[in-house]
């Protein structure tokens, strides 16, 4: 499978832009074929280095100094933390009947890490200091991963068509499973 050529990964961020602002037409800026959910994936990569420098910044990249095997285990983990979320989305939309337009909802969701891991990013380095800016960039990084969880419900009540409350359902499962299954293998790998 070819990996996304520039202009695919500029419409898509591009798309999640207009998919943000409400803009008739803006779900046609993805390829939401097979080819270009798993193409989608490929944001996982161009975002590493923020996912990276966040780590850095906060202190949590412990692994950096544990040799071969704890960058393999942290790249198995972080390979695994973006799996996690699009299985059960796709076990949900299963059961509830929308099956056929979920890759209408993990492609731009997967396009849309790429803008925010940078923001986030940014405000994580910006935090780890000390003083005024340190703690506005806290409270920034608090309304920016609201407003990827709004965005995200949105998305899901708009391009999968379910009620709000299963909207809020895809919400939290993207949290709970990502997160658990992300501190449950660092917990494994911080064990072995």
């Amino acid at each position: 499978m070819a990996l996304p050529g520039a202009s695919e990964v500029f419409r898509a961020v591009y798309g999640c832009w207009c998919l943000a602002l409400g803009r008739p037409g803006a779900i046609d800026l993805f390829d939401r074929s097979d080819a270009g959910f798993f193409r989608s994936f490929f944001a996982a990569v161009l975002v590493l280095p923020a996912f990276i420098l966040s780590d850095v910044a906060n202190g949590a990249a412990g692994w950096m100094d544990g040799g071969p095997l704890a960058w393999i285990s942290y790249v198995l983990r972080y390979g695994i933390y973006w799996l996690v979320f699009p299985v059960a989305a796709c076990v949900m939309a299963e059961k509830i009947g929308v099956l056929d337009r979920i890759l209408d909802f993990l492609v731009p969701l997967n396009w849309i890490t790429l803008p925010f891991g940078y923001l986030f990013c940014f405000l994580y380095v910006v935090g780890a200091g000390d003083g005024p800016l340190a703690d506005l960039s806290s409270s920034l990084s608090v309304f920016a991963w609201i407003g990827m969880l709004f965005l995200m419900f949105r998305w899901a009540r708009q391009l999968l068509g379910v009620s709000p409350l299963m909207a809020v359902g895809f919400v939290l499962a993207d949290e709970l499973f990502s997160t658990l299954t992300y501190l449950l293998l660092e917990s494994i790998a911080a064990g072995s």
